[in-house]
């Protein structure tokens, strides 16, 4: 069996073994943890099973070798500690792993200028002038030089109201996949399905491929793309920055993208059902209360909410 799907861990082991690597996190642990510690392997297979688990699933989730994977985990702040160690344990339930992906590593997001967590939204006034705000599970660099003024856009989504610049420096948003130049706008930019999707509500913009030529965008307009092509040229969407307000808005939309929307604003794992994905779903929800969210679902929908943990969760079809 690959690495990428294992055999689930007993919530019970999983418990014990997020407990030693929160120890080991906070720093090294003393003689008599130490010991502890090696009895705690010694006395089950299992034990030593998600010990090892754990120290394969950090060492992915921090882009170095699982040997210095502690060292590198132990400086995130506390928050992202618990973040991380609800997403590793998650996984040790249902002996997932395979999606963990390199541009989601959370000690890069742990070092960016600016970053929110799965609950957090931030809203920033730049040196420019230009107003930031950043959705759940989003983290940016700040590089404002004298020749450009220049926002890197590491996970998550942005929304950019630019500022009159008296230097008049460019404004780029730089992506995985490209470069955004902003030539006096409001716009948002979201790292989706292996690209960038951008919203333009003012102005102009030039979206400009790694490896594709450069393309307009103007007021009202929205398109994805990514390193090689441009997606299809489409209408911006109002309720697509409702976040800002701390909404959700569907107009039937299918019931998995919701979810999927909705799973950056909650810790842990939120899955659809395929057997439910396409149920189309139309209202108004608070992304700081998801749990109000689901409840809801379940009374509007045919849909059941089942907690394999509290940092678990899959909505089904209802009994």
């Amino acid at each position: 069996m690959s690495h990428g799907q294992e055999a689930p861990i007993a919530p019970a082991i999983v418990e014990q073994a997020s407990h030693w690597l929160m120890l080991h996190w906070n720093g090294e642990l003393d003689a008599e943890q130490h010991q502890r510690f090696i009895e705690w392997q010694a006395a089950d297979a299992e034990h030593r099973r998600a010990w090892q688990r754990f120290e394969r699933l950090q060492g992915t989730l921090a882009g170095v070798p699982a040997s210095t994977a502690h060292t590198v985990l132990r400086k995130m702040p506390d928050a992202r500690k618990r973040q991380t160690l609800k997403l590793l344990g998650a996984l040790l339930l249902t002996g997932g792993g395979g999606y963990l992906a390199q541009q989601q590593l959370p000690w890069r997001e742990a070092m960016a200028d600016l970053r929110t967590g799965s609950r957090e939204r931030l809203s920033q006034t730049l040196a420019d002038g230009s107003q930031l705000s950043l959705n759940s599970g989003t983290a940016v660099n700040i590089r404002f030089s004298h020749h450009e003024r220049r926002i890197r856009l590491l996970s998550g989504e942005i929304l950019l109201q630019s500022g009159k610049d008296p230097q008049n420096r460019p404004l780029i948003v730089e992506t995985a996949v490209g470069e955004i130049q902003a030539l006096g706008t409001r716009f948002s930019v979201y790292e989706v399905a292996g690209g960038s999707r951008v919203e333009l509500f003012e102005g102009e913009l030039e979206l400009r491929p790694r490896h594709a030529p450069a393309a307009r965008l103007q007021a009202g307009q929205q398109r994805w793309f990514n390193a090689e092509q441009m997606g299809q040229l489409d209408r911006a969407d109002p309720n697509a920055i409702a976040w800002t307000q701390g909404r959700l808005v569907a107009e039937r939309v299918p019931l998995g993208q919701f979810l999927h929307e909705l799973s950056r604003h909650r810790p842990g794992v939120l899955r659809c059902d395929p057997a439910v994905a396409a149920l189309p779903l139309t209202g108004v929800f608070p992304l700081d209360d998801t749990d109000r969210v689901l409840l809801a679902l379940q009374q509007s929908l045919p849909v059941k909410v089942q907690r394999l943990t509290a940092y678990w969760v899959t909505v089904g079809p209802r009994d």
